[in-house]
């Protein structure tokens, strides 16, 4: 039986357009990304993963025809950051999935271009996620099943999530109090988003080259457009909220390697 398992962590509480020019331009880093799932699935070393608990909003209002369309890009965004961060996914229940991912502090980056991607899709379409970090056990394929802090906390988000569509928990206090009013605060902008906003602002985050005419090109759009629609979205703000997300979570990260190692030094 093959299981992920990873560290306990303590806690206090579409595609665009149909076009894939995002996952093709990251081939190659999705690859090595599944390399590293694929080794952590022999490893039991123990690690910190992400998780990410949700289900689409306001379900049962749209055609067998239009939630099929809908499952349908979910399924496709799922499917490539599992295999970008390394990490598994279900979808069940019919609305409600969940992703685990092997590096956490990409997890927020993963809820936001996931929602997005939904927003992206058609007017109207949203979904409400609970992104957890800290232990988490699994079989592969079997997400919905897996135990651990971080799967716990994440449902229990979820649970409690209304009137918000995204919420976050780390290990730490201090962490907590720092990323989740803006957690909140970025939520309330998304909210906001029209559809064409969601498709300009997501193209522009997964880009490699970010330049407006990039991003234009990508999209198929006139550059001083895709600018106008990126400057009603707010689109600094929200990359900045996702800078900050990653880099205090790798040091969140960083902060639990370091600890694990002086403890084992100190039982030899």
């Amino acid at each position: 039986m093959i299981v992920f398992e990873f560290e306990m962590v303590a806690c206090h509480s579409g595609p665009l357009n149909g076009k894939k020019v995002s996952i093709e331009s990251r081939k190659d880093n999705a690859a090595h990304s599944e390399m590293t799932r694929k080794s952590a699935l022999t490893s039991n070393t123990k690690k910190r993963a992400g998780v990410i608990t949700g289900d689409v909003s306001n379900s049962q209002s749209y055609s067998d025809a239009e939630f099929r369309e809908i499952i349908a890009t979910l399924r496709e965004r799922l499917t490539y950051y599992a295999e970008y961060y390394g990490g598994d996914f279900d979808i069940y229940r019919g609305d409600a999935f969940q992703l685990v991912v092997a590096q956490p502090q990409h997890s927020i980056a993963a809820a936001v271009g996931l929602r997005l991607a939904l927003k992206a899709h058609a007017s109207g379409v949203d979904v409400r996620m609970s992104v957890a970090v800290g232990e988490a056990q699994f079989r592969p394929s079997e997400v919905k099943t897996g135990t651990g802090d971080a799967f716990v906390l994440s449902g229990r988000g979820l649970d409690n999530i209304k009137p918000h569509h995204l919420t976050f928990c780390s290990g730490e206090q201090t962490l907590d109090d720092k990323t989740q009013l803006l957690t909140r605060f970025a939520d309330a902008h998304i909210n906001g988003l029209t559809q064409t906003q969601s498709q300009t602002l997501l193209a522009y985050l997964e880009a490699t080259d970010k330049s407006h005419e990039s991003v234009a090109a990508i999209l198929d759009k006139n550059r001083s457009n895709v600018s106008r629609i990126l400057n009603a979205s707010n689109y600094k703000l929200i990359a900045e909220y996702l800078d900050y997300m990653e880099r205090a979570l790798t040091l969140w990260v960083q902060e639990g390697t370091s600890l694990k190692t002086e403890q084992l030094t100190k039982e030899d």
